[in-house]
């Protein structure tokens, strides 16, 4: 999973950075996925016209329980 997503998003222009977070309970591994672009269009670069539609790669089934039908964009409007 690190590998090939961070290989596969920091390989797209105009995107900044990634971070993976990882809770770990009852014996299962429960994973989010932050990305931060430039903007919508290199979301797009990235995902596709249907950018709001959840990117999977094939081995994810071996891997994943659940899979996300659609993903959630913010933007960023303050940081410390």
């Amino acid at each position: 999973m690190k590998e090939k997503a961070i290989h596969d998003y920091s390989g797209t222009e105009r995107f900044v950075r990634l971070i993976f977070l990882r809770a770990l309970r009852d014996g299962e591994g429960h994973f989010t996925l932050i990305t931060f672009w430039e903007n919508i269009e290199a979301i797009k670069k990235f995902a596709g016209d249907e950018y709001e539609k959840a990117k999977y790669y094939p081995e994810d089934d071996g891997y994943l329980l659940e899979f996300e039908e659609r993903v959630a964009h913010y933007e960023v409007f303050a940081e410390a």
